[in-house]
């Protein structure tokens, strides 16, 4: 048989010759009996390298089974954290409503068996609340205000005090007032108090004159505010009547609200009294009525 040249998967030259092969590696060494079920010129790949093979072939497989049908957990990108409240957000802003004003209700009984009822007629202006008062009250700062004005009402022939221009007039009114923070309603308050001091200076009306050259601030219950009272007592110019107005102002504050009173009455004496522990005092000042109702209301 004629030789044949091979070339099998080990690189080696093979001369087979008849029914034997030789290694040309080998030759030197002798010959070596090669089985007859080994078939040339076809290599197969280990079972190692198969099974890897197997495998990535199955890994490909789920993938673009995962691709086809997004149903791959773990391809899915990972949600970000849920965003928080933003803390650049603005907060509604406090204000004030009618149930932070006083109601006639809230304030007690007047002396000589009257009544007190919301009256609005002949009211003064919020630019002049009191005579006080030598500016518009939009001055103190407010985001808010609002106001409310009484009178007290007697029967017929049951008077406590002379007549007077203020028959026709009310007699108590009462102003809330929303600042923007504490700051801003004890600001306001400082203010106020200072036109109330100059009120028994020269800082008067054209036409009135203040009976007393000073007058001072008196703290008074009015939990859970903060609530001073003070009192000035004047005429008209050229008067000859002995009868005098006596005007106070309470001042009620709570966090960012504040809440001016005034109440004024005429006669020739005052029969009230602010401090009720004093040994000849009075009646109890309307003032302190009106600064009880101011705390409650400015909770609301």
């Amino acid at each position: 048989m004629a030789g044949v040249v091979v070339q099998d998967g080990s690189r080696q030259v093979c001369h087979i010759r008849g029914d034997k092969t030789k290694s040309s590696e080998a030759s030197s060494q002798g010959a070596h009996n090669v089985p007859m079920t080994f078939q040339l010129g076809r290599g197969r790949l280990p079972v190692k390298a198969r099974s890897r093979l197997g495998r990535i072939a199955a890994a490909a497989m789920a993938l673009g089974s995962c691709l086809l049908f997004a149903q791959c957990a773990w391809l899915s990108p990972t949600p970000g954290p849920t965003p928080g409240p933003s803390s650049s957000t603005p907060q509604q802003e406090r204000t004030i409503t009618d149930a932070n004003l006083i109601m006639a209700a809230d304030l007690p009984s007047p002396i000589g068996g009257g009544k007190v009822i919301e009256y609005d007629h002949n009211a003064r202006s919020l630019d002049q609340l009191s005579i006080c008062q030598p500016q518009p009250l939009e001055t103190l700062g407010a985001t808010a205000i609002k106001s409310r004005s009484f009178q007290a009402r007697y029967p017929s022939g049951d008077r406590p005090f002379p007549r007077s221009s203020l028959d026709d007039e009310p007699d108590r009114y009462a102003v809330a007032m929303q600042f923007p923070d504490p700051t801003a309603a004890q600001r306001a308050k400082s203010i106020y108090e200072g036109w109330v001091i100059n009120c028994s200076g020269k800082e008067l009306p054209k036409g009135i004159h203040a009976l007393h050259p000073h007058l001072d601030w008196t703290s008074v219950p009015a939990d859970p505010a903060q609530a001073e009272v003070a009192e000035v007592a004047y005429q008209q110019d050229r008067s000859s009547s002995r009868n005098t107005y006596f005007e106070s102002v309470g001042l009620t504050v709570l966090e960012d609200r504040m809440m001016i009173t005034v109440h004024v009455f005429y006669t020739d004496e005052s029969l009230y009294s602010v401090n009720t522990d004093e040994d000849e005092a009075g009646f109890a000042h309307p003032q302190l009525g009106l600064v009880e109702a101011a705390a409650k209301r400015l909770s609301e």
